[in-house]
């Protein structure tokens, strides 16, 4: 049986994880970018603890 690996979007303060699993990293890269997982200090943060300023 083939290992096939997925790719799930976790928080870096709460370690919670954005729903789904991707195929490739470039598809966690952007749905964490669409949907606001990106801080700009870098990480990746859930909206609860993004220190992004909300629009």
């Amino acid at each position: 049986m083939p290992i096939t690996p997925t790719y799930r979007v976790q928080c870096d303060v709460c370690f919670g994880h954005m729903d789904g699993e991707y195929d490739t990293r470039e598809d966690a890269q952007d749905a964490r970018k669409d949907l606001g997982w990106d801080d700009p200090n870098g990480g990746t943060a859930c909206p609860e603890h993004n220190t992004r300023p909300s629009a």
